[in-house]
């Protein structure tokens, strides 16, 4: 999974790409960044560290997520520019938008994240909305026999929607219509985080009701941190963290909590492979039919796929990893196509190619 993070200048999306990622990439007004960084961690997950104990595999593999700092936007970018010339940003699967609520000495004016987050959605909007229009103007040179039913329909009812300010993300379309302008890489319609970067003392307390407003009107997830803490966080020891972090009244760093966060709003969860050469964890959207996951492992394992065997990550810890033993309670079990892949399975497949 991809996620791009995108504020305006000074907000602290490269802080808390830095917090997220382990790089030190230089922050702050005057440090050049014309160019998007590039950071891949591991999807931290405890089941993992457990069943590699109980294993012992040659290997350990870990999910991971691509996270991209994209250039910072001048809140004078003009109608709807602020991210349209990031080519990369269409390529991301989740949006989290970084919004300054702290106070520093280069700030001029009080702070109000109500405010730069409307802008910056209202940013995302015009940008579609420059799309939709561009799109209808070419249509009417067209023949009407040319033109794709599904396209049309959902750019009409895009175009009134988007005109009224309105993230795509509210505006309902068919899943016919959502197939066929997935290729507009449409910037509002977008799963998006709204992390609201506030001073260490605002750490923990409630989302201002006024950002709330914004946020549900948008259709988007608020998150509350502080980039600068979580950054310094980040580059102490494990003893040193769970200290600065139980001070501060939370159990993780920011990568677990916004990573989940993450993992929610895309609807997706983990399921396993053990074995003595590796212990993995694979990344499914939920609901997932166990076909399809065997897919995420191979394509052969997809196409050739005949039965999953199939226990729960709670089972095999019940037993100490004896795999026999979960047999004899029966609780291994074969599975067909249509089962859906729970969070947490742990799957062999067999397959005949």
């Amino acid at each position: 999974m991809k996620i791009g993070l995108y504020g305006y200048e000074g907000a602290g999306a490269t802080t808390l790409f830095n917090a997220l990622t382990g790089q030190e990439v230089a922050t702050g007004f005057g440090s050049g960044k014309k160019k998007t960084h590039i950071g891949t961690v591991k999807v931290p997950d405890k089941r993992i560290d457990r069943l590699s104990a109980l294993y012992q595999p040659k290997k350990t593999i870990f999910a991971e997520l691509v996270f991209s700092d994209f250039p910072a936007a001048g809140k004078d970018a003009g109608r709807g520019k602020a991210l349209s010339n990031v080519a990369e940003a269409k390529a991301v699967d989740i949006l989290a938008l970084v919004i300054g609520s702290f106070h520093g000495e280069w700030m001029s004016e009080e702070p109000n994240p109500a405010l730069e987050t409307e802008n910056l959605l209202t940013e995302l909007v015009l940008s579609d909305l420059d799309q939709v229009e561009r799109f209808m103007e070419r249509q009417k040179k067209l023949k009407s026999s040319t033109q794709d039913p599904f396209i049309q329909r959902a750019m009409e009812k895009a175009l009134p929607h988007l005109s009224d300010g309105k993230s795509l993300r509210t505006l309902e379309f068919t899943e016919e219509e959502m197939q066929h302008i997935r290729g507009f890489s449409f910037l509002s319609i977008k799963p998006s985080i709204v992390a609201i970067n506030v001073d260490e003392d605002d750490y923990g307390k409630p989302i201002p009701p006024e950002v709330l407003s914004v946020t549900s009107a948008h259709g988007v997830e608020p998150f509350l941190l502080s980039a600068k803490v979580e950054e310094e966080i980040s580059r102490l020891s494990s003893e040193d963290q769970a200290m600065f972090l139980d001070d501060l009244g939370v159990d993780e760093p920011v990568s677990g909590r916004f990573i989940r966060a993450a993992y929610d709003l895309a609807n997706l969860m983990s399921f396993f492979t053990v074995g003595p050469d590796e212990v993995r964890s694979w990344t499914i959207r939920k609901n997932t039919k166990a076909k399809q996951a065997a897919g995420t492992i191979h394509s052969d394992l997809e196409k050739g796929f005949i039965r999953a065997e199939v226990f729960s990550y709670d089972d095999i810890i019940e037993v100490e990893g004896n795999e026999a033993q979960l047999k004899k309670l029966g609780k291994l079990r074969l599975e067909g196509k249509e089962y859906e892949v729970k969070d947490g399975d742990i799957v062999h497949i067999r397959f005949n190619i």
